[in-house]
């Protein structure tokens, strides 16, 4: 089934321009030739539940036990909340921000103590975003082992969360898309090398 998948996500980012290659500035202040952006993918019904049930069975195969699944701040929110319903699983939430007002939380919705928390989150780049929601959720009494992505772009995510004894699992990677829209014809060998010679750039365990 992922063997499939890879090739039908792939495309579909390719012609929705969710994927586009040229030269892109990321939030990190980085240049990139490439940009990937999986909010439009909602606006997909049919591909939207082709990812969310690629994102369960990796779960399935790849987390043997967990008590609630938590959202990181603010794009992971529409794929948690997906995966939470399909896997009859209570969900949270984390803020960007503590809230100024009321309560001052962070976390929106109920943990348990001790509960077992699943991180989700839609692209992981660094893992920054994982990272604070790790320290949040165990601040407030939860367990954190692993997090699920949709897409990795390998740029050291993997790495720095696993300091903070954090496993992050990609549903797939986006030297995956490259390398299927390349078999497929898609794109060309210039724009294949200039994601791989992006990933030896910043190397796949990047620190930053």
């Amino acid at each position: 089934m992922l063997g499939d998948f890879r090739l039908e996500f792939a495309s579909f980012l390719l012609k929705s321009n969710a994927l586009q290659f040229g030269v892109f500035r990321l939030t990190s202040g980085k240049d990139s030739p490439y940009y990937i952006d999986l909010r439009m993918l909602p606006s997909f019904p049919s591909y939207f539940r082709l990812a969310i049930s690629a994102m369960k069975d990796t779960v399935t195969r790849t987390v043997p036990e967990f008590d609630a699944l938590a959202s990181v701040p603010t794009s992971g929110l529409v794929f948690c909340s997906a995966l939470a319903y399909e896997m009859s699983k209570p969900m949270i939430y984390i803020r960007k921000e503590s809230r100024e007002h009321g309560t001052g939380k962070v976390i929106e919705g109920y943990i348990k103590p001790g509960s077992k928390v699943l991180i989700v989150d839609d692209v992981a780049t660094t893992g920054i975003s994982v990272s604070k929601a790790v320290e949040a959720i165990r601040a407030n009494g939860g367990v954190v082992e692993n997090a699920i992505a949709l897409v990795s772009r390998m740029e050291g995510a993997e790495e720095n969360l696993k300091k903070l004894k954090v496993k992050l699992t990609a549903v797939i990677t986006i030297r995956d898309i490259v390398n299927e829209l390349h078999k497929a014809g898609l794109i060309g060998g210039n724009t294949l090398d200039s994601v791989l010679k992006q990933m030896a750039a910043v190397g796949e365990h990047e620190t930053d």
